[in-house]
């Protein structure tokens, strides 16, 4: 997700972001594994994972060998997530073969402190060349800037109850693998979780938490992290930066929730049911997507538009009809332009949700979140949240990177987008504000201040203050400045093509630098050095 700050002559200058028991169903012990065919997600890993600086603590008891109750479903079965798929793009299920496969089975339960109790089962590939002797989960919850908890109970490997460990402050559970799993192998997984979703929002932006009647409910379950070169990555990031680093995935969610609530998810929904007691269940599917987001409230309206076969959806307070409208026309004019201009947009659905988010807006697969506050406002900063927003769908959503330590490669990008739009949406003129005032001034006080770096780097070797400045100013000039030198043909080819080739998979600095050489005679090297690395 990203938190984004930008300033705007139109509005003020903020853009920051840019134990309870649950019926679930039959239960059966764990299939055989089985050998797909191979894919390679991300880049070629080291041997180990990257270790952590503290002893790891207990995180489920130990019972050796003892069986555990596995969730039934049919993981290999990759059909039922053509719902959620265009016309046209349903073969891309098959693109993604060793993709992790979500189920999922999630209770709310409201009250004073609102609970989540659920059970998943994930199917897992080990899609590189080397054999992993371990597995992690990240539990966002536990993550500082979230303001929650999470909890697992029993963890199950292929049928068998196995003992985990917590590492990264509580944020990752470790679970071994016992044999280790040679690359192509397949290791089936259940885990028992619980969430606690705060209600106060002082801490973190408010992505998961119940406030003003509101559900956000981002990392509610245990997720896989990217394995990479590097390892596991598991650290735990700074809380003004992102913190997901997640590989597509492919996700069947079974969500319980009271029956007056409106909800709205990643992905599409397929089936509801009404089970007799005040509950409704929301059988949701999606993928390949890099995670699975949740926002849901009885105050929630929904205006809708079709745009080339995706269904734009925008969820508004009862309140602000007339502004959910207008987050409505803005996400769809953005959607239109950036299939246009990138390429394609896969899925059949993508949703507009206003939340109580202190961030100006947040980004996930198929859903976008813009901050309640700014429904008032009419154009300006509300405009660019969520174009910026719709822009993820590409840079994020569709092409991953790593956002804890390359946030420059789909953060700058995303926020040239917004100039983009300007562009084609609200004229030059407009456009020319942005650029001086979200890009150029940020910038050059910046500059003034002495702070100037360069714009690639972690999230957590820069200030905030820094972050913004370098990341979200002064790396949309890079964009600028190539496309001023190879032309607009060639820059737009070039984001095809990088698109085209990391479409569901995970990009790296140098790939975008080769989409970007390749469309153009035209070097760049002088202007990535200069405006990325900062070599003056």
């Amino acid at each position: 997700m990203k938190r984004f700050m930008l300033s705007l002559s139109l509005v003020v200058l903020a853009l920051l972001a840019c134990n309870v028991s649950l019926p679930l169903g039959p239960l059966a012990p764990a299939p055989p594994t089985d050998q797909p065919v191979t894919a390679t997600v991300g880049r070629a890993p080291t041997d180990t994972p990257a270790p952590t600086k503290e002893p790891m603590a207990p995180a489920s008891p130990p019972a050796a060998q003892a069986p555990f109750p596995t969730p039934i479903a049919d993981l290999q079965d990759l059909s039922p997530y053509q719902a959620d798929l265009r016309s046209g793009f349903s073969a891309d299920v098959q693109g993604v073969p060793q993709a992790p496969r979500y189920f999922i089975q999630a209770k709310l339960v409201p009250g004073p402190s609102p609970t989540l109790a659920g059970v998943e089962r994930v199917r897992f590939t080990n899609a590189q060349t080397v054999t992993l002797t371990s597995l992690y989960f990240r539990l966002y919850p536990n993550i500082p800037g979230y303001g929650g908890s999470m909890t697992v109970g029993r963890v199950g490997l292929n049928g068998t109850l196995v003992q985990t460990s917590l590492e990264a402050q509580g944020t990752a559970l470790r679970v071994p693998l016992d044999p280790p799993l040679a690359p192509g192998d397949v290791a089936d997984l259940s885990l028992e979780f619980n969430d606690t979703v705060p209600t106060d929002t002082s801490s973190g932006y408010a992505v998961f938490a119940f406030a003003d009647g509101v559900y956000a409910l981002a990392g509610f379950y245990p997720t896989i992290p990217v394995y990479d070169a590097q390892g596991w990555n598991i650290e735990v990031p700074p809380a003004y930066g992102d913190v997901t680093y997640t590989p597509a995935a492919f996700y069947q969610v079974h969500l319980t929730a009271p029956a007056d609530l409106v909800v709205a998810t990643s992905g599409s929904v397929v089936q509801t049911k009404d089970n007799g007691d005040g509950t409704r269940t929301w059988v949701a599917a999606a993928g390949p997507m890099r995670d699975f987001y949740i926002a849901m409230s009885a105050d929630y309206q929904v205006a809708s538009e079709t745009v080339d076969g995706t269904q734009v959806n925008s969820y508004y307070r009862s309140a602000q009809a007339e502004a959910g409208k207008r987050a409505l026309q803005y996400a769809v004019a953005a959607l239109r332009l950036f299939s246009q201009d990138f390429g394609p947009y896969p899925y059949t659905q993508l949703d507009v949700i206003a939340t109580p988010t202190t961030a100006g807006g947040i980004e996930y697969p198929g859903a976008i979140v813009v901050a309640q506050k700014l429904y008032g406002q009419r154009n300006g900063f509300f405009e660019v949240a969520t174009a910026h927003e719709v822009a993820h769908q590409w840079w994020y959503g569709m092409v991953g990177s790593d956002q804890i330590d390359e946030p420059w490669l789909d953060e700058s990008l995303t926020s040239y987008s917004e100039y983009i739009y300007y562009q084609a949406i609200n004229g030059q003129s407009a456009a020319d504000v942005v650029k001086k005032q979200v890009f150029e001034a940020p910038y050059q006080q910046a500059l003034e201040d002495g702070r100037d770096r360069a714009v690639a780097g972690p999230v957590a070797s820069f200030s905030e203050q820094d972050y913004v400045a370098m990341v979200y100013a002064k790396g949309p000039l890079f964009f600028d400045a190539v496309r001023a030198r190879i032309g607009d043909q060639a820059f737009f080819a070039a984001l095809h093509t990088y698109l085209t080739a990391h479409r569901y998979g995970v990009a790296h600095a140098d790939d975008l630098i080769q989409a970007l050489d390749s469309a153009s005679p035209e070097k760049i090297d002088d202007l990535y050095n200069l405006w990325i690395l900062d070599q003056k």
